[in-house]
């Protein structure tokens, strides 16, 4: 099915205006600048957000490279050339609701037919699980299956205490297992956040679908907390009796990228960030994978076709047997074309106002963090940054709401408003006008700020054990974590090797270099799979 574009551009607020008398080092400027920027869909992301198939489709993406926005522009698409369709727009991230449904959906629908407001019966904005005062795809599949939905507190009396994602997969697993035959309720889903969601969840979704079965699910495998999944189609949906697999992806060498009759991929890779600047982009990617942990690397992609589609050249080193066993270096950098942040361009107007984007500090105790962060935010707002601008996040660690509510307590003592998303406002939100917005990583995914700090940065090598965590998990929590940041990334925590990474990381920076690995070496291989 071939479509005419939605718009060209992306949603861009108006940029704010410069006080008289502002320096020219200051962030305000740098902001000015960036939000000036006409943000044009590049032809890759216009060719998805406004071509979809009779059929699957996988988008694999870095973050910031626009899946959320290209998913809700496709989804208001389909809903006004088939305004009888049931369509389902299904994400993780609970505080998203709004921004999906109100910021993004609904304002690109206005844009294609001059005003008028999607009809939400037929194109239904679901959190994965749902609840209460918020419906979910779980939810409903359940209720439309005559069976009732479980809660976490059914969960916990069931299996004990579980982290949100082992919590959901469990529903869903057991859901699968009651379902008789499953009913049709949609025409077309969409999922975002994909990397979250349990492989039953995605069967549970296709066996919902119309004979199409067009299921279109996006995913970023590094942002991955709960679930450590790539959604492999072949594992997650299983073959035929032919060995053929029953979602074909095109990924294998005998078998068509395309749909028949059109130039619609199957799977599309996305590795353009337009969100994070290079610097904090690479030294996530570095804190990911481990690439300069002194046990060695942990997760990530085994050889120069996998780097190149993450958007990165080897420039030495390989990835065999001999290297590794010889511990020889290998040695990258970030393609140009794949990292068109505004600050890294040289001809970028508010360059003297950019200053370090990527901040590291550590301390004594988290009573001196707390301190220092606090003071920081309130410069930070003193210097012109309003409250929106900043996002407060730490990685999860023991007494999570303490930490938070300490902290909040200490940014009052400066003269600092803040809400805790989740606490001092409803989940399904995220922030407060005039707050800084304060969040835990879960619910900071897919939000962003212009200057993010990062408190308890040391857990990314501690696992939470009733959790059952690994480092795998932590270390892509801080990945999400720091790509939250749209210019500027503050670390703080108690002093712990993985501070000596993000150090290396920014005296490399433009390259990394790091001991040869390879599938062998890894705990978590991340490479796309070539046999669906």
């Amino acid at each position: 099915m071939i479509t005419n574009s939605v718009t060209e551009t992306l949603l861009s607020k108006s940029p704010r205006e410069i006080p008289e008398g502002t320096p020219n080092d200051s962030p305000i400027r740098v902001i000015h600048h960036l939000e000036s920027n006409l943000k044009v869909l590049d032809e890759q992301q216009q060719e998805i957000a406004t071509k979809y198939p009779d059929g699957p489709q996988r988008l694999r993406g870095l973050a910031g490279t626009g899946k959320t926005i290209l998913l809700a522009k496709r989804a208001a698409k389909i809903h006004y050339e088939h305004p009888d369709w049931k369509i389902a727009f299904v994400f993780f991230t609970k505080s998203l609701y709004d921004q999906i449904r109100k910021d993004k959906i609904r304002t690109y629908y206005e844009e294609l037919t001059n005003g008028q407001e999607p009809n939400w019966d037929n194109l239904n904005v679901l959190h994965a699980w749902g609840g209460k005062e918020q419906n979910g795809f779980y939810r409903h599949l359940a209720h439309a299956c005559g069976l009732q939905a479980k809660t976490v507190r059914d969960v916990e009396t069931e299996i004990g205490q579980v982290s949100p994602g082992g919590a959901f997969k469990y529903v869903c697993n057991m859901l699968e297992l009651e379902i008789g035959n499953c009913p049709i309720l949609y025409d077309a889903i969409l999922i975002d956040e994909a990397q979250d969601l349990p492989a039953s969840f995605y069967r549970l979704a296709r066996n919902t679908l119309t004979e199409a079965k067009r299921l279109y699910w996006a995913y970023d495998e590094a942002q991955g907390i709960d679930s450590l999944i790539i959604p492999d189609a072949a594992k997650i949906f299983g073959r035929n009796s032919d060995g053929t697999p029953i979602v074909d992806l095109g990924l294998a060498s005998n078998r068509s990228f395309f749909y028949e009759g059109t130039n619609i991929r199957k799977s599309e890779n996305l590795n353009k960030c337009y969100r994070t600047p290079k610097l904090l982009l690479m030294a996530a990617h570095a804190i990911h994978m481990g690439l300069l942990r002194k046990e060695g690397v942990l997760q990530g992609v085994s050889n120069r076709e996998e780097w190149k589609k993450l958007g990165y050249e080897v420039l030495e080193g390989d990835f065999t047997d001999a290297s590794v066993k010889e511990k020889k270096s290998i040695k990258i950098e970030r393609q140009t074309e794949k990292s068109p942040h505004p600050i890294d361009q040289e001809n970028f107007v508010g360059k003297e106002g950019v200053g370090e984007t990527l901040i590291i500090e550590t301390f004594a105790d988290e009573f001196e963090e707390h301190e220092w962060i606090a003071r920081q935010v309130a410069l930070d707002l003193k210097k012109g940054l309003q409250p929106s601008d900043i996002l407060i996040t730490a990685l999860g660690g023991e007494k999570e709401q303490d930490y938070f509510r300490r902290l909040q307590e200490t940014l009052k003592y400066y003269g600092v408003k803040s809400c805790i998303v989740g606490v001092d406002s409803d989940a399904s939100e995220f922030g407060k006008s005039g707050c800084v917005t304060i969040s835990n990583v879960y619910r900071a995914k897919g939000n962003e700020a212009w200057k993010v700090y990062v408190g308890r940065f040391h857990y990314a090598t501690k696992p939470i054990r009733w959790k059952n965590e690994s480092e795998l998990q932590k270390r892509n929590e801080a990945f999400v974590a720091m790509t939250r940041a749209r210019v500027w990334c503050v670390t703080t925590g108690l002093e712990n090797p993985i501070f000596d990474e993000l150090r290396m990381a920014k005296e490399q920076f433009p390259l990394l270099i790091f001991p040869a690995f390879n599938k062998n070496s890894l705990k978590r291989v991340t490479d796309e799979q070539g046999s669906d």
